[in-house]
Order: C-alpha cells, then sequence, then structure tokens
C-alpha cells in the first residue's frame, strides 16, 4: 500500500535563508506602494490637467495598473520556472516601473492628459507584476514550517504597502496643487511623489543586485525524489482555484475601498479634494497598522496555526459586515448635497450635478464610515490575503510553482480592473448602494465555496514510492 508521508530527511537538512527573505519581504512592499499610491489623489490630478476626463475614464485609469500586472504576472512567473531566478525578473520590474512613475510624473508636459496617465499606469503595471516572482519565492524558498511565517509577513509587507501608498500622498498636500516650480518642472503634492517613486524604484532594484542571494530550500527537488523514493503527487485543481477566487475577491474589495474613497467622502461629508486625500489617507494608515499587526501575529503566534480555512471564514465575516454597515440604510439622514454651479471639488465637496441617484440616497454617519474602514477593514483583509497564498502553496507542494504563481497573481491582479471599471460606472450613474450590493455577493459566494470544498482545502501531501510495486506486478 502507497504510503502517504512528508519527507522528514529533507526538511531537516533544510533552512530558510532569512536574510534574502526579508529583502523579498521589503520588495513586496515597494510593490504595494507603486500599486496603490495614487489611489486617492488620482481623481483630483486627472480633473484639474484634463477637463475631458470623467469618472467612468478614472476607472480606466486605475484599471490600466492592473491590466499590466495581469499581463506581467504570469510571464514573470514563467521567468522563473524556466530559469529558477527571482532576481533578474525582480529588478526588470523594477525598472519598467521606474519608467511609468517618471511619465506619469511629467504628465503636465503633454496634451490629452488622460490618455498618457492611463499609458504611465500601464506602464508601471507592467513592472510590477513582479510580485509574482516575489511570491514565488516566498513559497519555494521557505521550508514548511516557516512556510506560513514567510508568506504571512510577506503579505503584510505588501499590505502594508498597499495600504501605506496613499498616506504618502497625503504627506505632501500641504505643498497643493501649484506646489514649487523649478524652470519647467513642478513639484506639487502629485508630482513629488511620482519623483520619489522612481527613486525608491531604483533603490530596490540596487539593493536586490547586491544583497540577495536566491536559495529554495522548499522544493523537492530530482535528485531528492531519486535518493528518498518519493514522488510529488498531482495537486487539487478546484481547490487550488477557490484559493485564487479568494485572493481575487480581497483584492476587488481593497480596491473598491481605496479607489471609492475620495470620490466617496467628497459626496457623503461635502469634503473638498485635499481633505478626502489627507482624512482618507490617515484612516487609512490606522487601518493598515491594524492589518500589519495581525500579519506579524499570524507569523509569530499561535494566531498563525489556526486552521486557515477558519481564518478565511472569520476575514470574509469582517468584510460582510463592512459591506453591512456602509449600505445607505433608509434610517441613515439624507438626502445628499450637491455641489453649486460651478464650483469643483478642489473647492468644496458635494455631488456633480448629473449624480441624480444623491436625490434619494442616504448619508452614512461619519463615525461608522470611519469605524467600518479602520476597523473592519483593517482586521478583514489580514485574515483573508494572507491563508489564502500561503494555502495556495501548500495545495501546490514542494515542486516548482513559477507558472502556477504567476496564475495566482494573475487572478489578483485581474480583480482590481473589474474592481476599478465597474464600480466607478455603477457609482456614477447608480451610487455607492449597487458597489455595496455587488462586493456583498462576491463574498457570500466565497463563503459558500469554502464550506462545501472544506474537506479538500488541504495540503498536498508527499507520497512514498511502493518499492515492490513492480514485483507485485509480475
Amino acid at each position: 500500500m502507497t504510503q502517504i508521508i512528508l519527507s522528514e530527511k529533507i526538511e531537516a537538512e533544510k533552512r530558510t535563508d532569512w536574510r534574502s527573505m526579508w529583502i523579498a519581504i521589503v520588495m513586496q512592499f515597494v510593490v504595494g506602494v507603486q500599486i496603490s499610491v495614487y489611489y486617492m489623489s488620482m481623481w483630483p490630478y486627472l480633473s484639474g490637467l484634463d477637463k475631458t476626463a470623467d469618472f467612468d475614464f478614472l476607472g480606466w485609469v486605475v484599471a490600466s495598473c492592473s491590466i499590466g500586472c495581469t499581463i506581467a504576472n504570469p510571464i514573470y512567473g514563467y521567468w522563473n520556472q524556466k530559469t529558477m531566478s527571482v532576481k533578474w525578473p525582480v529588478i526588470t520590474g523594477f525598472l519598467i516601473a521606474a519608467v511609468g512613475q517618471l511619465w506619469y510624473a511629467l504628465l503636465g508636459f503633454f496634451g490629452n492628459v488622460k490618455w498618457f496617465m492611463l499609458c504611465a499606469r500601464f506602464l508601471t503595471g507592467l513592472g510590477v507584476g513582479n510580485i509574482a516572482a516575489l511570491r514565488v519565492y516566498a513559497a519555494m524558498a521557505s521550508t514548511p514550517k516557516d512556510r506560513m511565517r514567510a508568506i504571512s509577513f510577506g503579505t503584510g509587507g505588501f499590505v502594508l504597502g498597499f495600504s501605506f501608498g496613499p498616506v504618502i500622498s497625503s504627506i505632501f498636500t500641504p505643498l497643493g496643487e501649484e506646489g514649487i516650480q523649478f524652470g519647467g518642472f513642478i513639484l506639487n503634492m502629485y508630482t513629488i511623489v511620482s519623483y520619489l517613486m522612481v527613486l525608491i524604484c531604483l533603490s530596490a532594484c540596487l539593493v536586490v543586485y547586491l544583497f540577495f542571494k536566491e536559495s529554495y530550500a522548499g522544493i523537492v527537488t530530482k535528485e531528492e525524489k531519486e535518493k528518498d523514493e518519493v514522488e510529488v503527487p498531482m495537486f487539487d485543481i478546484p481547490a487550488s482555484l477557490i484559493c485564487i477566487y479568494l485572493f481575487m475577491i480581497v483584492n476587488m474589495t481593497a480596491t473598491n475601498i481605496e479607489v471609492m474613497s475620495s470620490p466617496l467622502t467628497t459626496v457623503l461629508y461635502d469634503w473638498k479634494d485635499s481633505d478626502s486625500i489627507f482624512y482618507n489617507g490617515i484612516a487609512l494608515a490606522i487601518s493598515s497598522a491594524i492589518s500589519v499587526a495581525f500579519n506579524i501575529a499570524q507569523g509569530s503566534t499561535r494566531i498563525g496555526r489556526i486552521d486557515k480555512r477558519k481564518q478565511m471564514l472569520f476575514g470574509l465575516t469582517f468584510f460582510l459586515l463592512y459591506q453591512l454597515f456602509m449600505y445607505p440604510w433608509g434610517f441613515y439622514s439624507g438626502p445628499l448635497n450637491f455641489l453649486p454651479k460651478g464650483v469643483e471639488t478642489k473647492v468644496a465637496g458635494g455631488c456633480y450635478s448629473e449624480y441624480l441617484w444623491c436625490n434619494d440616497t442616504t448619508r452614512v454617519p461619519l463615525f461608522i464610515y470611519l469605524f467600518c474602514f479602520i476597523v473592519f477593514f483593517g482586521v478583514a483583509f489580514p485574515f483573508v490575503e494572507t491563508p489564502a497564498p500561503a494555502l495556495f502553496s501548500e495545495i501546490l507542494g514542494p515542486r516548482k510553482q513559477g507558472t502556477m504563481q504567476g496564475f495566482f497573481s494573475f487572478g489578483g491582479s485581474l480583480a482590481p480592473v473589474i474592481a476599478s471599471i465597474s464600480s466607478t460606472a455603477i457609482f456614477k450613474y447608480s451610487g455607492y448602494r449597487y458597489v455595496i450590493v455587488l462586493q456583498a455577493s462576491t463574498l457570500l459566494v466565497a463563503i459558500v465555496l469554502i464550506l462545501i470544498f472544506y474537506k479538500r482545502l488541504v495540503p498536498l501531501k508527499v507520497v512514498k514510492k511502493c518499492k515492490d510495486s513492480s514485483s507485485s506486478m509480475s
């Protein structure tokens, strides 16, 4: 009979290279920042430079970065699968991202700005698609006992970066839109952030080139298979697809919350652009601190040893609570206020005249909005975002994971494309009520899938070959 075992000898001989792992974790932080840094400031920047841009087009600009990531993720994953290299895919990606960020900083020199902004963000997305290679490294360079820690810290790094990006924009709001001029260049609250991103990308390339060493302690090599007479069986495809779906909906929810925060608070609380960026940035920073604290706890305390399926159900429940409290119930006050004629959102807040849905939409109380943003979002994210990729790598088992991790990142990048385009269109024509309904529906589907496939969402076991199988056949 075939015996299911994990090769203890192989595991005992290998060690996780934590120096390189920490570099990979920091690089995931950098990727998160590069993706989200303009989420709260993009609409004011775009509408100020190009009056032909509407809120629908903003959805495409936000999506363009994710489209770039979606295209690039499988490429970087395949590159790693064929070469077993993480260093060069990561360096190449950051160089491409640096060009995209520089382009974004120089938008004021172009006409028809909205299309150039879209292209700049697409190029940045092609670069930061290198996160697929970084996720591969976390899964393949960590031993089984270290994997939850490596992935939770890596996810924590990305979450911190993704959440901290808009905070960076809010820090520079005192510069205002006029800023400081140097010849033809303007350093204002928008452009200085872009130049900072270029510097960060180039610094990341230097760090990876000089200090990053590749060591894969988490895979069973061909020689080890022959020596220990073990084989890695096929992984459970439905279980792996559920993990990808979970990762997608978390990214969809995060994108909706962060992209919609500025326009939402503009119509709900009459905040002007700079106020929306600043106050949402503060709320996001606190929420991010909560998320990172739980990520650290998952990697260093008993919390990380809790069944990953239970962790994900817990996180999804908190995401649903966010939707429940943020729905514009009839007992909230309303309706919403409209902008005075001829006034722009950089001066005052309120609904645009074409937002007819504001006439029958209620206002979520400010303290509820802030509590949901900070607490529910902060707690929910780490309990789905971290165990989903950790479980995915365990389902795949100790094999080369480059291609599959590329598809995992592909799903995570495709989700913001869907979210940003659909949510901005729904928000413009119907209000945020149906954005909430859409998000809640995807979360409920995730809970149902976990419950149905609960027993299959488990780590893959290495199989010990039966020595006398051939003789029993003869």
